[in-house]
C-alpha cells in the first residue's frame, strides 16, 4: 500500500546554483553588478548632463528677457526627477546583488551618508550564486568596459579643458606684469 503523506524519496539537487540572468539596463528588479552599476549610473548621468545643458542653452536667454520661471523649474524637474529615481532604481538593483532589501536606497537621499553608501554599493562584492533576489547577473559584456574605459577619458578631458584654458591666462598675465615692472633699459653714452 502507497502512503500519499511519506516523505519523497527522490534526491533534490539544486540545479539553479550556477544559473545566470542577463541584466539590461531599463529593468526594475534583478541584480547587477559593480561594473554595470557604475557603467549604468554614469551613462544615465552623462545623457542627463547633455540633455539638461542643451535645454538650459536654449531657455536660459529666454527666462533672461523676463520668462516664466515656474516653467523653468517645471523643465528642471522633468529631467532631474527620472534621473534621480533611476539612480535609485540602479542602487535597489545594486543592493539585490548584495542580498540587502532596496529600502536601504534611501540612504543615497542623506547628506555626509550617501558619499559611504556610494563607496559601499560600488566597492562591496556581491552574492555569490543565487540570493532571494533571483540569480547573480552573467558576466560583463563589452559594452560595460567600454564606457568604464570612456570614464576616466571623460574625466581628463573635462580637467583639461579647465586646466589649458587657466593656465594660458596665467602665463599672459605672468607676461604682462613682469614686462610692467622690468625696469627700462638706460642708454649709455660715449665719455
Amino acid at each position: 500500500m502507497n502512503n500519499p503523506y511519506t516523505a519523497p524519496t527522490a534526491d533534490i539537487v539544486d540545479m539553479s546554483a550556477d544559473e545566470t540572468y542577463q541584466p539590461t539596463i531599463f529593468s526594475l528588479s534583478g541584480r547587477i553588478g559593480r561594473l554595470r552599476y557604475i557603467g549604468y549610473t554614469w551613462l544615465i548621468s552623462l545623457i542627463v548632463v547633455m540633455v539638461g545643458g542643451v535645454l538650459a542653452a536654449i531657455m536660459i536667454p529666454m527666462f533672461a528677457k523676463g520668462g516664466n520661471s515656474g516653467m523653468f523649474y517645471l523643465i528642471v524637474i522633468g529631467i532631474y526627477g527620472p534621473a534621480i529615481a533611476t539612480h535609485i532604481i540602479m542602487a535597489i538593483r545594486r543592493l539585490n546583488d548584495l542580498d540587502q532589501t532596496g529600502w536601504l536606497s534611501i540612504l543615497a537621499l542623506v547628506p555626509f551618508v550617501n558619499f559611504f553608501f556610494g563607496l559601499y554599493l560600488i566597492f562591496a562584492p556581491g552574492t555569490q550564486g543565487r540570493n532571494r533576489f533571483g540569480a547573480a547577473p552573467s558576466k560583463h559584456s563589452y559594452w560595460i568596459v567600454i564606457v568604464l574605459l570612456f570614464i576616466p577619458v571623460f574625466l581628463i578631458g573635462i580637467l583639461a579643458a579647465i586646466a589649458i584654458p587657466a593656465y594660458q591666462d596665467y602665463t599672459k598675465r605672468a607676461r604682462a606684469l613682469q614686462t610692467q615692472s622690468a625696469p627700462a633699459p638706460q642708454e649709455q653714452s660715449d665719455k
